[in-house]
This record gives C-alpha cells, sequence and structure tokens, in this order.
C-alpha cells in the first residue's frame, strides 16, 4: 500500500536529511586521528603500557611551576611505549578549551625527554584556528626551556594565537609531567614486573 506524503513532510524529511549530513561532517572534521593511530605513528611496533599517575596538591604545583602553565589535572595517563626492555617513550593527552571549544592534544616525549611528535585528535574550534603540521613540526626535538612558547622560541600561528598559545602549554605540561611524575615512576619499579600491555587496536578519542 502506498503512502502518501504531503509537500511539507517532504521538505522536513529533507530539512532532517541535510541536518544529519552536516552533523555527521562536522564529527568527521572535529575528529582527526584515533589514540591509537597516533601511538602507532610515534612509537611503530612498540608494546603500549598505560600508567595512570596520580598528582596530589605539591605535584600540581610543581608541574605547573616546571611548565609554567596552570595543571588542573589530577590524574595524568602515560602511555608507556617500550621495545623490549627498552624505553621507547611515552606519550600524554591534554584536553583543554582553545577558545570557546575543546581540542585534545598529544604529544610522545622521546628517551631524552625532547618532544617527538604532536598531534592533534579533536579539534571542536573552526577549521581555520586549527594548527597546521607544519607548525607542529617546529616542536619536534625541543626539550622544556623557557623559549617553548609562541613568541619566544616558536611563531605565533597567524590568526590563531589562543590555538598556538593552548599547544605550547600542552607540550610544557607534557614535558613535565615527563619529568617530575613519570621518569621517577619508572625508576622505582625498574624490578618490578611491567604492567598489562595496552593493544593497539581500535579507535578511542
Amino acid at each position: 500500500m502506498a503512502v502518501l506524503v504531503s509537500s511539507r513532510h517532504r521538505v522536513l524529511l529533507a530539512a532532517s536529511a541535510c541536518a544529519l549530513v552536516l552533523f555527521a561532517s562536522a564529527a568527521h572534521a572535529a575528529a582527526l586521528q584515533s589514540l591509537d593511530g597516533a601511538l602507532a605513528a610515534a612509537f611503530p611496533g612498540a608494546r603500549i603500557e598505560s600508567r595512570t599517575l596520580v598528582l596530589n596538591a605539591a605535584d600540581q604545583k610543581a608541574v605547573a611551576e616546571r611548565a609554567h602553565a596552570r595543571c588542573e589535572a589530577r590524574l595524568v595517563t602515560a602511555y608507556v611505549a617500550w621495545r623490549g626492555d627498552t624505553l621507547a617513550g611515552a606519550a600524554y593527552t591534554d584536553r583543554r578549551t582553545v577558545r570557546t571549544r575543546e581540542a585534545l592534544l598529544f604529544v610522545a616525549v622521546a628517551p631524552d625527554t625532547s618532544i617527538a611528535r604532536i598531534e592533534v585528535l579533536a579539534f571542536f574550534e573552526p577549521p581555520d584556528y586549527r594548527p597546521a603540521p607544519r607548525w607542529l613540526q617546529l616542536f619536534v626535538h625541543r626539550k622544556q626551556d623557557a623559549r617553548l612558547a609562541p613568541g619566544a622560541g616558536l611563531p605565533n600561528l597567524a590568526g590563531a594565537t589562543l590555538t598556538s598559545r593552548a599547544v605550547a602549554e600542552t607540550a610544557r605540561l607534557a614535558l613535565a609531567w615527563h619529568e617530575l611524575l613519570l621518569t621517577p615512576a619508572l625508576r622505582r619499579t625498574r624490578s618490578d614486573k611491567p604492567g598489562v600491555s595496552r593493544p593497539m587496536g581500535g579507535d578511542h578519542p
């Protein structure tokens, strides 16, 4: 039996379909890279072990002073990469508000405590404010110092000053978490059995 659809209903159906397409496009644009994809690119072939770092008030203060950035996190996950028994590096994620919307940033730290890679995993601001890969590449091999900031040792992103500031703060926080929290924890547990490895497959926000 045929169902008659009025002109008004056709318009509503068409509008709903357009809204779904726009929503799907926006969601795809916001989610740029999976965590597992970023880990695989940063540490190919490595075994990834998740470690939760618990920060007390003194830890937060020490990290903030080292990074010259506010540290509000009480729990930080370090994704520690191993090749055999050799440390290949570690990675951290940071979810923060850039202007009025959030971004999820990924920072990989090399064994020499320099930045190995920075990725934008998700970005909910307009695309014009998203940092270009060429600009993110300027962080590679940089270590913690006062010049790891826009206008000092890094150029500002044209028209996206808040983005450049947010990425630089995340980079400095990740280096501080690595230096002040993870490195001492690994030293304390060097002789202990490694934790459960994190599989590389699947998507994680």
